[in-house]
């Protein structure tokens, strides 16, 4: 058994997107490809219910951030991370709701009435119809409308902001919307995934000026960092373009226009020779989705980003766990990583969980549970605190966690 203490001042908290749970987004192209007949009819040929994987009205976060800030407060959270969505601050090119905006701004001092420093993100996936229409990121020229968008904000809320990200998860982005073609636009090009990516990052250092001009809070993207194993170009070179473009390429064009990294940690892979996946061996349970559970990888993905120099918050590492077994110890398992991190000189500064009520997981709809609240979507979203929330809690107030390793982590080798 053994107590780890965290760092003085380290953040504890919890992180969503805008469009996962403010519901209403209606002028988003997300919101208008999920309507689609095309996209109705691929649900319906699959056999489900195509109302169950539209957002609608999600988990109302918009009207009810009172409420859910005010119970991550009641949890000892001292930190969260929310967005912003374009689409609705600028339903139409170039016309900015100063209603949106106000709104948005009791939003950010509710925030703070709670005690929650902030970090904001204003790009996380989806785009306002007008800028899909002009091909979005596809186009160099259309960078500009996202910078000037950025620079609304900025001098909106530079005061009420404590942590700025950009983009969350640029290379995901791209190879979902432009690589495989499952979220909007549906492009299957590596050519324009390419072109998609270099504008993002352009768009990511241009902002970072802006930002920085308008306020002196830190400046980031959240990376979705990967643990891959015995992964090499001959075995499976479509994974380890992916591995090197999130864990390598992006990071090294940004960095510098970075004054933080910010890690998003869900996979493990193993991979063997010719694409032949080899199981680990050391059995790691899985999540609902069927993703394996292995949280020394993050401590590796964490080791790996010492080089930067820079300081690293965790920005998302959840599970998708209906009947909350399972969450309580990912949690501390992943935190112990964290904390092996810290001790071999990381300067990991804060951890938030993925998320603190259950939302829209894009694809898969309403279906995996994530949130440390339950949402109950048929009883008029009624906010239900799990027990593991409580748990979580219990480490966010002391700031230090009571763990003893199992088995089944000393196994984690391989």
């Amino acid at each position: 058994m053994q107590k780890l203490k965290f760092p003085q001042g380290f953040l504890w908290g919890t992180a969503n997107s805008a469009y996962q749970t403010e519901g209403g987004n209606i002028y988003s192209d997300w919101y208008k490809w999920e309507k689609s007949l095309g996209r109705q009819g691929v649900l319906e040929s699959a056999g489900k219910k195509p109302e169950d994987f539209m957002s609608g009205q999600a988990c109302d976060f918009y009207n009810r951030y009172e409420e859910d800030f005010a119970l991550a407060k009641s949890l000892n959270h001292n930190s969260i991370r929310i967005g912003i969505e374009w689409a609705r601050v600028e339903p139409k090119e170039g016309e900015f709701d100063q209603h949106v905006l106000d709104h948005y701004e009791k939003m950010l001092q509710s925030a703070r009435f709670n005690g929650l420093k902030v970090f904001l993100t204003l790009h996380h996936y989806t785009n306002p119809v007008w800028f899909a229409e002009k091909r979005a990121f596809e186009k160099k020229e259309n960078i500009q409308f996202f910078l000037r968008y950025v620079e609304v904000i900025a001098k909106r809320f530079g005061e009420e902001v404590d942590f700025w990200l950009t983009f969350n998860e640029p290379e995901v982005y791209v190879s979902f919307s432009y690589f495989l073609g499952l979220y909007p636009p549906q492009e299957k090009s590596f050519f324009k995934s390419f072109r998609v990516l270099q504008n993002l990052i352009s768009a990511h250092n241009r902002s970072y000026k802006i930002l920085r001009m308008h306020s002196q809070k830190p400046v980031s993207m959240a990376f979705h960092l990967s643990d891959i194993q015995a992964v090499n170009i001959f075995s499976e070179p479509i994974t380890y373009l992916a591995h090197y473009l999130a864990n390598e390429y992006i990071l090294n064009r940004t960095i510098d226009f970075c004054d933080f990294v910010g890690v998003n940690y869900y996979f493990h892979h193993h991979v063997g020779w010719l694409g032949k996946r080899r199981k680990s061996h050391s059995g790691h349970e899985q999540t609902d989705l069927g993703w394996g559970i292995h949280p020394e990888g993050l401590e590796r993905v964490l080791l790996s980003l010492k080089k930067y120099k820079k300081p690293v918050y965790i920005t998302e590492n959840g599970i998708a766990d209906r009947h909350d077994k399972k969450r309580e110890k990912f949690i501390k398992d992943h935190l112990y990583f964290v904390h092996k991190a810290i001790k071999q000189g990381v300067n990991v500064k804060g951890y938030l969980y993925w998320s603190l009520t259950d939302n829209f997981e894009w694809l898969m709809g309403f279906g995996p549970r994530f949130g440390l609240v339950e949402i109950d979507r048929e009883g008029l979203l009624k906010r239900k605190v799990r027990y593991s929330a409580l748990k979580f809690g219990e480490i966010c107030g002391s700031n230090e966690m009571v763990y003893e390793p199992d088995a089944s982590l000393s196994a984690h080798r391989s």
